[in-house]
């Protein structure tokens, strides 16, 4: 069995969290596969481990996404 490749995205964050930036979308191409991939991986990770969110209604995700792509 080969050892799992180790890929350094420490310094890699993006900066919307609903719908990605022209910015993030740039910086997103310029990754290679083992980055992105590293990236899926610790943001299903850090989900996870952030435990169950906290019930909500449709209405307020919607507002709560739409008041974030005004602030971009």
């Amino acid at each position: 069995m080969s050892e799992a490749k180790t890929v350094d995205i420490s310094g890699i964050r993006f900066s919307s969290t609903v719908f990605p930036t022209p910015e993030d979308m740039e910086l997103w191409e310029s990754l290679s596969y083992e980055q992105r991939k590293a990236i899926e991986v610790r943001d299903e990770e850090e989900g996870y481990r952030s435990g169950v969110a906290e019930p909500r209604s449709m209405s307020e995700l919607i507002a709560e996404a739409k008041a974030e792509m005004k602030n971009e």
